[in-house]
């Protein structure tokens, strides 16, 4: 079993594309993938669960695991603290998963350089693509504009990563494939 790292802009769809790649696939083969929850000092959205979605926590309590040494990685993101702790990691590799973490460029190399046998998948849309899925999940006009204004900055990193995977909008089935033949390939 391995550590898959997925980066992408937000609004690619990569949330969505590992729930379904889950859905679909862990139906089919036992215990093929699981996903590391991260911790995050954002407000919950509409539709996501604390401990499901991600462990919400406030910004006093990440700092104090962060100087505790709990995380693999730790990053701000759009003035927003993420992280993977140690703990979850090896919590999802002990059930005899592949694991998952959805990661940004800096916590990419984070979680690389501390596991690197770890699989680098980075997955993108076209830009007016990732603008519309964020604002039809909710997000306002404000904050999509925020978000997707590192798209450019994070296309550029693309290349360091062992695979890099287009999702075409309403093809979400055919990336999940892809993704899955990626992931088999390096077991």
């Amino acid at each position: 079993m391995g550590i898959v790292l997925i980066t992408a802009p937000s609004g690619s769809g990569k949330t969505y594309l590992m729930n379904l790649l889950k859905r679909n696939y862990n139906a089919k083969v036992t215990k093929f993938i699981g996903e590391c929850i991260s911790h995050t000092t954002r407000k919950i959205r509409e539709n996501e669960t604390d401990g499901v979605t991600y462990y919400y926590v406030d910004e006093a309590t990440f700092d104090k695991m962060r100087e505790n040494d709990e995380f693999a990685e730790s990053v701000v993101y759009d003035g927003k603290l993420y992280g993977i702790t140690k703990k979850e990691i090896k919590r999802v590799l002990s059930q005899n998963y592949n694991v998952y973490i959805i990661v940004n460029y800096d916590g990419y190399k984070q979680v690389s350089n501390a596991f690197p046998d770890s699989i680098g998948i980075f997955l993108h849309m076209d830009k007016k693509d990732c603008l519309a899925n964020m604002l039809l999940r909710g997000d306002t006009i404000d904050d999509a504009l925020s978000r997707i204004s590192t798209y450019e900055e994070e296309m550029k990193n693309r290349t360091d990563y062992d695979y890099v995977v287009k999702n075409i909008r309403d093809k979400e089935n055919e990336t999940i494939k892809i993704i899955h033949s990626i992931i088999e390939q390096n077991q």
